[in-house]
């Protein structure tokens, strides 16, 4: 994935009209969701009209978030939709809380969804594997398996772990939906409290909160040209660690740069 999801935006796996519609909103990425928002008694006609509808449809920016791949259900979810991998930038794995799950599924782009105390406990190992992209944390049932509420500071140690583990294995992140859909003020806050700690965008489960996320984790066009003036810096100098405009700049300053660029989609190995 070359751009990354800043305000993914969930939807019900089994509401396809919805898909364009949705984009048309200015969704920079969905989250079609297999999962939560699909009756079981449902679940194999949704991913048979998937895949139908995907034979004859092409998207960008589409994430599928399957069932548990632990069950049979996520597996065949996988093997089903694993083809169309030119329309689905990355499955979104909930419930993930080994590593072995993800490497024993076929080369796909995989996001963990961490949602158990379990997954952040082995979030080391989980991060680790090569078939990650991104790390997304799954705030509503990770509080109701600590019996925390869901607000800031109870998840901070969690929210805290994914930043940094998505550091160490240069991944992309994503927050925790917030689910008071009318409170945008405190939605815009916790934003940009998420683009502080370091995440790179938060997902959205209403249009209304699509464009505050954005416009909290965008950068400014003066960040994209100092993202670019390190890069190049970096670039042509044979140093490990260089100074530019009075800053230290090494490797780890250097992938970040390279992040900030990927969230408008900019390629950082193709910068002028």
């Amino acid at each position: 994935m070359n751009k990354f999801p800043i305000s993914p935006i969930f939807i019900p796996g089994n509401k396809l009209e919805w898909i364009a519609k949705t984009f048309e909103k200015g969704a920079d990425s969905i989250i079609l969701d297999l999962e939560d928002s699909v009756p079981e008694s449902e679940k194999l006609e949704a991913r048979e009209n998937l895949s139908n509808h995907l034979n004859d449809n092409h998207y960008e920016n589409l994430i599928v978030r399957v069932n548990p791949v632990s069950e049979k259900t996520g597996q065949e979810d996988i093997e089903s939709l694993a083809k169309y991998h030119k329309s689905i930038s990355a499955f979104m794995l909930p419930k993930i809380e080994t590593s072995s799950l993800i490497a024993n599924l076929p080369s796909i782009n995989v996001i963990a969804l961490l949602e158990t105390p379990i997954s952040i406990k082995n979030i080391s190992d989980i991060a680790a594997e090569e078939k990650v992209v991104g790390l997304a944390l799954g705030g509503a049932d990770l509080s109701a398996s600590l019996g925390s509420t869901m607000d800031w500071d109870a998840l901070l140690y969690s929210r805290s772990k994914i930043v940094q583990e998505a550091a160490i294995n240069n991944l992309f992140t994503i927050d925790s939906p917030f689910m008071e859909i009318s409170e945008l003020l405190a939605l815009e806050e916790e934003s940009t409290r998420s683009k502080n700690l370091g995440f790179n965008g938060k997902a959205a489960i209403h249009p209304s909160q699509i464009e505050i996320i954005k416009n909290s984790f965008l950068p400014s066009l003066d960040e994209l040209d100092e993202a670019k003036e390190i890069i190049k810096a970096f670039n042509e100098s044979s140093s490990a660690v260089i100074a530019f405009k009075g800053r230290m700049i090494d490797l780890p300053i250097v992938l970040s740069m390279e992040k900030r660029l990927r969230l408008v989609g900019i390629d950082p190995k193709n910068i002028d």
